[in-house]
């Protein structure tokens, strides 16, 4: 019996192990090319493994923002906000483009005038990394 409770404790951490560097990302890298009308988001997960995922036609982005939260605290811990940079477009529907969030507005000021000056010059094909 106490051979079964440790395999099932094993069993458990490996799971959440595998869960957690599956679904955590130590690299982002947004990538549009006006030649292919496109925006897609390629991420690297904490085991190195690649996925792509498609955001939006590069022809229908209107503009770029963000998304702020508020997180509630309780009696022992203060809340925050933290922000979520997105696409609008033309249709004003929002895409969020990066899951990583950002906890201090100047950071994503600044990564929101990056995106807006390579898409004010018209770039053919652009590349951001979070």
């Amino acid at each position: 019996m106490k051979m079964f409770k440790i395999l099932v404790v094993i069993i458990f951490i490996i799971v959440v192990i595998l869960s957690g560097g599956l679904t955590n990302y130590k690299k982002e890298t947004l990538y549009c090319s006006k030649k292919l009308d496109e925006c897609h988001v390629e991420k690297i997960n904490l085991f190195g493994g690649k996925s792509n995922k498609h955001i939006v036609k590069y022809s229908d982005i209107k503009n770029v923002s963000y998304i702020r939260q508020k997180v509630k605290g309780n009696l022992y811990a203060k809340g925050y906000r933290d922000y979520q940079l997105i696409f609008i477009t033309k249709d004003n529907s929002r895409k969020i483009i990066f899951s990583e969030i950002y906890l201090e507005k100047p950071q994503i000021i600044s990564k929101i005038k990056e995106i807006k000056k390579e898409l004010l010059l018209n770039s053919d094909n652009f590349v951001i990394n979070r």
